[in-house]
């Protein structure tokens, strides 16, 4: 896979990824619309810190099994079925669920740190990209800190896109009609990649 390529795809990954709201995007647009844009800097910056942390973890695991090809199956095959999990998460959502309870305050650094290591869809797109991309992208720490670099940048820029747009998300996804239908398209989203991943299969 040339290097173009493999950021094409990786490019393509992330914007499925973003277009799919998750954990993180949820608790950014509904913190916000509860404390005001400001309050979400240092909750960004903890889930930039958490994600750097998941990144740089699974990084060097992929890398030291690059020789294991049973090991690099696994790990793909663990990413497809959580993957799959989400796209039914998604068919099966309820928007009226969104929001931020009054009795948890303000979330901070720490709070963005933890949310990340129990964010199952971070964990299942971070796991994808490095086992798929570290090789085509350098191999070793270069492979690993691209996709890093490039997956932290535009996931922050996200996060403050999410934060901006706070009210009127919170609005479009409580709708009866509309706020369903949106996470359907985002399960059909995510099906479409879990297709292309079965049939791309393990690149090893």
């Amino acid at each position: 896979m040339e290097v173009a390529t493999a950021l094409l795809e990786l490019f393509a990954i992330i914007a499925i990824a973003l277009l799919t709201p998750g954990p993180n995007a949820l608790t950014c647009f509904a913190h916000s619309g509860m404390f005001g844009k400001k309050s979400n800097i240092t909750l960004i910056a903890g889930m930039a810190t958490g994600l750097i942390i998941i990144e740089l973890a699974i990084g060097f695991v992929v890398d030291s099994l690059d020789s294991n090809t049973i090991a690099l199956r696994i790990l793909h095959w663990i990413g497809m079925v959580f993957l799959a999990a989400m796209a039914i998460g998604m068919f099966r959502f309820d928007p009226t669920s969104i929001g931020v309870s009054n009795s948890q305050g303000k979330l901070g650094f720490k709070t963005g740190i933890a949310m990340q290591f129990a964010n199952g869809k971070e964990w299942t797109f971070v796991i994808l990209i490095m086992s798929k991309f570290i090789t085509p992208l350098g191999g070793g720490l270069t492979g690993i800190l691209t996709i890093a670099s490039i997956t932290i940048s535009i996931c922050a820029l996200a996060m403050f896109v999410w934060t901006y747009f706070g009210d009127k998300a919170a609005k479009l996804f409580s709708d009866p009609v509309k706020g369903p239908r949106i996470f359907k398209i985002c399960g059909g989203l995510l099906t479409l990649l879990w297709v292309v991943f079965l049939i791309r299969g393990p690149l090893v």
